[in-house]
């Protein structure tokens, strides 16, 4: 089979790895716990400090894989951007010197209530169980998160980090309690442990803390700060745009900390462990040695496999280099000791996969390949690592899109197959569409597919020609039992005839496939384009995304923009972050004054009121009805306009529960003899999974320019 690169390994090994090998014997040491949402939260500056300076353990636990927020360097989005994202704070890790856990709740998107976090995420004790076991089984002596717990307050901050907060002053007094979740102390490594404190670390410097730990202090290794250690770590964390931070956390002198419980009177000072006792337990594991950077890996040359993804059953080939008479002694999913080079070994048929990753990460705790070495010199261990293998099935089939566009007649289904045994010729798919609420095929259908590692295809699916709108489901099945669900919805949205639509497209691909999918003739700017302003037979131009943080050239070129919208031009704006489009000065890329704000609405079937029901947006070329809100993924909208010019007229009203109405979502204005629209709804979100009613309103948007002319 052909080695890939793939994301990083994400796989939890057996609780038995905390198991005290023969050569590891009971030690006194301090064991540091942070706590985190998401992947950029964690308190990298203190990690750092605490791994570096005073040489803890140090273990950070996140909650989700962030799969809820947005990407800043591609399209994945969702379980893809989950896998991304936990490669990059896996990667974060190893420069703080930190282990990585995942709790793997599910990161929904923004939440302005712990309430709602706990509902999706289980129950709130079901929560505080999962925290209990993972301090049960580190046994820190000190908690720590930025998250609040005691004082939250209705809204104060993201409703996942009241979640952690909460959960965390909770499992503080449970996680020693042996009658609380007493099947957890049946499970090896995991038993009744009672932290010692746990505190909140505050954001600046309060006018009230007890501790201030200097962050600001250098590292004699590397004669850089640790708080400019956690700023290069922050790097690491592209997909939200992390690195435009780095600045001010390598700037911290100190971070401030509250006690919120605590089993003394902790004193003040600048250490969060001040007159506690290390306590004997057992050594560090080698896993956390191995990820925390404590025991150094064969070199790259000195270790290779016939394969980087094998399939259970299979037998793998490993050569590796050492001093003679060394030894290698696996462990996780392959359990044996090998003596000589090359060798083979056997990946029993029960072992977890782990690839793809988007997939199964949220099987594990951590991300690391599931096979451990550790090469032995008599008694001596020279070094550890993790097999660069990872475990997949004999074949992976998904569709390219996470819901289908359907239509009557012919239709093309994309689709990926990857072929991972190599002992397979060919691959065998059967798909078929049926409704809803029918076992009923209306289409059935069998297509052949010569194996290969990687092969991107399409079915062809001839659907009834009096196809009714609606909802539909699309399955595939292979051979080998591999296969995919998803959601086909069939449905005719109108776009002005002769429309001409340009796009400025950031790192997402939603914009071009929706166009193409309305039948719209469209192009791309690039560079050329906006330099040449050569858009003029345009009538619409659509800036995507977050556009004028990815596209510098859109900035040197805006003005010229806003002169083709003078000149008679109608410009879409999608949105934008509060930092990238707000200028210290005041102004903005709009051509009016417009100010963005952080204001959101969440919850994705929050109220909406038309403020001008006879607007030609709402009516031409399609009736937007009420229904054309119902269904939306994730959330309505964010970082909602807070201030803007009079001149604007406000499209749409809606808020969450207990909020006052967000109006601002949507504003158009005439600029000129043309039109200007800024939307800060979660357009991209709804097009990716074909919303009808969402497609609807972008088309009416677009075909705008043309509406007076043509509109009945």
């Amino acid at each position: 089979m052909r080695c890939f690169a793939f994301l990083a390994a994400l796989v939890l090994l057996s609780a038995s790895c905390r198991q005290p090998t023969p050569n590891q014997s009971e030690e006194t040491r301090f064991v540091a716990m942070n706590l985190a949402a998401h992947p950029d939260d964690e308190d990298g500056a203190t990690m750092h400090y605490y791994r570096r300076a005073k040489g803890y353990d140090v273990h950070s636990v996140i909650f989700t894989r962030g799969e809820g927020g947005q990407n800043e360097i591609g399209p994945e989005l969702y379980e893809a951007l989950g896998a991304i994202r936990s490669e990059e704070t896996e990667r974060a890790a190893r420069h703080l010197g930190t282990q990585v856990h995942f709790l793997n709740f599910n990161d929904f998107g923004y939440s302005k209530s712990a309430e709602e976090s706990f509902a999706l995420w289980g129950g709130r004790d079901s929560v505080t169980a999962s925290l209990v076991r993972i301090i049960r089984q580190l046994q820190p002596d000190v908690i720590f998160t930025n998250h609040d717990t005691v004082t939250v307050g209705a809204r104060r901050q993201h409703g996942h980090h009241q979640a952690v907060g909460l959960a965390a002053y909770d499992a503080f007094a449970l996680a020693g309690d042996a009658t609380y979740r007493p099947e957890q102390l049946q499970e090896p490594g995991v038993e009744a442990w009672q932290p010692r404190r746990l505190y909140l670390r505050h954001w600046g410097m309060p006018e009230k803390y007890q501790v201030a730990v200097p962050v600001g202090e250098r590292d004699p290794a590397t004669s850089e700060s640790y708080a400019a250690g956690a700023a290069y770590a922050i790097g690491f964390h592209a997909s939200q745009g992390m690195a435009q931070f780095a600045e001010r956390v390598a700037g911290l002198r100190a971070n401030y900390f509250s006690v919120l419980r605590s089993e003394d009177a902790a004193p003040e000072g600048e250490d969060l462990f001040a007159g506690l006792v290390p306590v004997p337990r057992a050594a560090s594991t080698l896993t956390y040695l191995m990820d925390s950077g404590r025991i150094a890996p064969l070199d790259s040359n000195a270790l290779a496999l016939d394969d980087a993804i094998a399939v259970p059953g299979q037998s793998v080939e490993i050569t590796w280099t050492a001093e003679e008479g060394a030894r290698m002694v696996l462990s996780g999913a392959v359990d044996t000791v090998l003596t000589s080079s090359p060798a083979a070994i056997h990946i029993p048929a029960d072992v977890q996969l782990t690839r793809p990753a988007k997939v199964y990460q949220y099987h594990r705790q951590r991300n690391h390949p599931p096979i451990l070495y550790a090469v032995y010199q008599g008694a001596r261990r020279t070094h550890a690592g993790y097999l660069p293998l990872h475990i997949a099935p004999p074949v992976f089939l998904e569709a390219a899109s996470p819901v289908i566009r359907l239509h009557a007649g012919g239709n093309r289904v994309p689709f990926k197959v990857q072929v991972f045994d190599e002992d397979l010729t060919e691959v065998q798919i059967r798909i078929r569409v049926r409704g809803t609420q029918s076992a009923a095929p209306i289409f059935q259908g069998v297509q052949r597919q010569v194996a290969m590692p990687e092969l991107m295809g399409e079915f062809s699916v001839s659907l009834p020609p009096q196809l009714p709108d609606g909802d539909y489901i699309v399955e595939a099945e292979t051979s080998t039992g591999a296969g995919f669900s998803i959601a086909g919805r069939a449905f005719d949205v109108a776009v002005a005839p002769g429309l001409k639509v340009g796009v400025v497209k950031s790192y997402d691909n939603t914009l071009p496939a929706a166009l193409e999918a309305l039948g719209v003739e469209f192009v791309m700017l690039d560079s050329a384009a906006l330099g040449s302003a050569s858009y003029h037979k345009l009538h619409t131009i659509v800036v995507d995304i977050r556009s004028y943080l990815v596209r510098s050239d859109l900035r040197r070129h805006n003005e010229a923009l806003m002169d083709w919208v003078r000149a008679g031009g109608h410009l879409v704006v999608n949105y934008h972050k509060t930092l990238e489009w707000n200028s210290e000065d005041g102004t903005s890329p709009a051509p009016l004054p417009l100010v963005l704000g952080r204001s959101r609405v969440t919850l994705e079937d929050a109220p909406v009121t038309v403020q001008d029901p006879s607007h030609p947006l709402m009516h031409w070329p399609n009736v937007i009805g009420p229904d054309a809100w119902d269904g939306w993924v994730q959330e309505r909208g964010l970082y909602f306009p807070e201030r803007w010019d009079e001149r604007y007229e406000t499209l749409f009203c809606m808020n969450d529960p207990g909020e006052a109405p967000h109006c601002g979502s949507t504003l158009i204005a005439t600029v000129g003899r043309g039109s200007y629209i800024y939307t800060a709804l979660g357009w991209y979100r709804q097009l990716k999974v074909h919303h009808r009613g969402a497609y609807a309103i972008f088309a009416n948007m677009i075909s705008l320019p043309l509406a007076e002319q043509d509109a009945p």
